[in-house]
Parts: structure tokens; C-alpha cells; sequence
């Protein structure tokens, strides 16, 4: 899998180039409306680039960011000192967060971002490039320790996600983050820096979501595995990861998902079976998940996304339901992994009472 830094390789040679003292940072900031964090270095240090008016509308945040370069060229970037997120002074018309959805992957989150990209009043980041291994990272110390709840980092956490949500256009009125599937294992720390946005958690019968990661050569979670994160999320050592199997390493990441999905204080996440992600339950997911009521109009706009494959931003791919072909595939052995590590947390997904399943068709 190509990190951005690898897709559009000039966006950082030009942004570490122009470092900005804080500032000059913030100077530019308030100059340029589209200004926003689009990644962080291991170093760390914040990439910061000019999106101008562009709708992220592609299925990942760092295709939105390439196809923008591509199309209008660089434009306006520099690099700043991770420590100015502390600083408020990066926060101008920023949107507060409608929602956060969190999810255990190949469980439909991408259909439910991409359904929200399609109004000009939504403004949705999906997998923000910023918030991957790096923040982390950094804010693990190297992955040794958990994210410590302390001022410090609840407000950088708090002030990066403001600053992807700046209001580009007047007509942005609601804010949408998805975050990559093994982000939930820092969700405490995202809810504290956010107690007041709603979460949604989804899910998928844990088998199917194996034979998913286990037909695919390289995924998220396969690069995962040669990282500090894996170890960190799993409890494994990087040396058992090492010569653990696809199939016990994919089940530790899940089990571990739905654990911390789990985690949060009753009434803190709502939980979504992949099964009820329907075009009839769209209104009701977004009403008692969200608090959020779209007009019948813009519904019928957002159910539209059901009827093209999510992960195909050309629009050109039907989308045809996977899921009994996937039940097909279920080994002896991916059932036994199942049953004994996976659906224990399953079940109390199923059974909680922030599931909305019992209020949907």
C-alpha cells in the first residue's frame, strides 16, 4: 500500500523545504481558507497544504489529496513543528465533528462515508492521512505506552481534527470523520477530546471480514504487521508477529477492534451490524447513531451511494452484495478461529443496548 508521501512525493519535498516557525504557520493559515494538515512525518512535523474549495468525495482522504494535485497543481504547502496544534491559533471557521465513525473493516464504513460525501453540506474525511502511524506514534512514545489522557494530548488530538474541518465553502454545515479500522484502539482518548460528538462503531460477522483480509495480497492491516502498531494494538511482540500465520494474526486485530469498540462508557458509541447498512435504514442510522436529520432530498442523494461499489470513485462498478459468496469460503479452520476467539465480542456487539439494530428494519 503507497502512502502519500510516496503518491505525490513533491508535496512533501516542497513542504519540509518551507518550514514555518509558528508564526509564520499560523500567518499563513489565516491567509489561505483551504489550508489544512494533510499529513505528519515521523519526524514529527505537520504537512500542511492549500485544498482550496476541493470536495473530498473519494473514498480515502490521501486519493483525495493526490487526484487535488493532480487536477490544480500544488499550490500553497509547508511543514510545521508537530507542537503547533497546541497552539489555538490554527483554528479559524473550523466545524465541529457531526459524527466519528469507527469500524473493524471490510464492514461497510467506506458506503457510509461515501454516502455522506455526496451532499455540498457535508464535509467528510475518510482515513485522514494525519491520523495515521505517525501521530500515533508520536503520541505512544514510539509504542511503548498508552496514549497518556493528559491536556497535552487530548488538545493536539482535539486541534488536528478541527483544523482537517475547516469550512471551505459556505454552504459546509456538518463535519464527518472516519477513522481507519485500527484507530478504535485509541478511542478513549479521541472521546475525551470529543465528549460531545456522537460515534458510531461498525461491524460485521467476524468470519466474513477474515476470508475479506485473507483474500487480499496486501491491506492496512497487512503493513501493520512490519510496524511498532501491531504489536502495540495486538499485545503480541514483534518477534511472535513475525511468525504468526495471516489467519491467528487478522483474528488478534479483530478481537482486539471489537474489544475497544466495546469499551466506551454505555451511551458513548452506537453499534452498527453490516447487515442493517441498508438504503432503508440510511435515515434511521443517521437520526439515532448521529442525531442528524437530512431532508428527503438530500437522503434520496446520499442513498444513491448504495447502488455503486464504494471503494470504485469512478461511480462506473455496481455494487453486488458479497456476502453469501464470502459465507462460502469459510474454512474448518477460519470457523474454529471464529467461534472461539471472535464471536464471544460478536455477540455482545449484537446484544448491546447502543445497538441500533432492534430499531431498524
Amino acid at each position: 500500500m503507497q502512502a502519500l508521501e510516496e503518491t505525490v512525493p513533491a508535496l512533501f519535498q516542497t513542504a519540509l523545504a518551507h518550514y514555518h516557525s509558528p508564526l509564520q504557520a499560523i500567518e499563513k493559515i489565516w491567509q489561505h481558507p483551504g489550508m489544512i494538515p494533510v499529513a505528519i512525518t515521523p519526524s514529527p512535523e505537520v504537512i500542511w497544504l492549500d485544498v482550496k474549495t476541493y470536495s473530498f468525495t473519494e473514498w480515502k482522504f490521501r486519493y483525495s489529496i493526490k487526484n487535488l494535485i493532480n487536477s490544480q497543481g500544488l499550490g500553497h504547502c509547508f511543514s510545521s513543528d508537530i507542537q503547533l496544534l497546541m497552539d489555538d491559533g490554527v483554528l479559524t471557521n473550523n466545524l465541529l465533528p457531526t459524527g466519528f465513525v469507527f469500524h473493524m473493516s471490510k464492514c461497510g464504513s467506506t458506503l457510509m462515508t461515501k454516502a455522506l460525501a455526496q451532499l455540498p453540506s457535508h464535509m467528510t474525511v475518510s482515513e485522514g492521512t494525519p491520523l495515521h502511524e505517525n501521530l500515533w506514534q508520536y503520541l505512544t512514545c514510539h509504542w511503548q505506552q498508552p496514549v497518556a489522557l493528559i491536556a497535552h494530548n487530548l488538545v493536539l488530538i482535539r486541534n488536528l481534527i478541527l483544523a482537517m474541518g475547516r469550512r471551505r465553502l459556505p454552504e459546509q454545515q456538518h463535519f464527518f470523520v472516519k477513522f481507519r479500522s485500527w484507530n478504535v484502539a485509541f478511542v478513549e482518548a479521541i472521546q475525551q477530546a470529543f465528549p460531545n460528538v456522537p460515534c458510531l462503531f461498525m461491524y460485521r460477522d467476524p468470519a466474513e471480514v477474515l476470508v475479506s483480509s485473507l483474500n487480499k495480497s496486501t491491506t492496512g492491516q497487512s503493513r501493520l504487521k512490519d510496524s511498532g502498531a501491531a504489536a502495540f494494538i495486538t499485545g503480541h511482540s514483534t518477534e511472535a508477529l513475525k511468525t504468526m500465520g495471516d489467519l491467528d494474526y487478522f483474528a488478534s486485530l479483530y478481537e482486539h477492534y471489537m474489544r475497544c469498540g466495546l469499551s466506551p462508557a454505555p451511551g458513548r458509541m452506537h453499534y452498527l451490524n453490516y447487515k442493517q447498512m441498508t438504503k432503508a435504514n440510511l435515515a434511521g442510522i443517521l437520526q439515532q447513531a448521529f442525531g442528524y436529520r437530512a431532508s428527503a432530498t438530500d437522503m434520496t442523494l446520499m442513498q444513491a451511494q448504495f447502488d455503486s461499489y464504494a471503494k470504485d470513485d469512478s461511480g462506473a462498478t455496481r455494487f453486488t452484495p458479497d456476502s453469501l459468496a464470502k459465507q462460502k469460503q469459510i474454512t474448518p479452520e477460519i470457523r474454529a478461529v471464529t467461534d472461539e476467539r471472535l464471536m464471544p465480542w460478536y455477540e455482545q456487539l449484537e446484544h448491546s443496548n447502543s445497538n441500533l439494530n432492534n430499531g431498524l428494519s
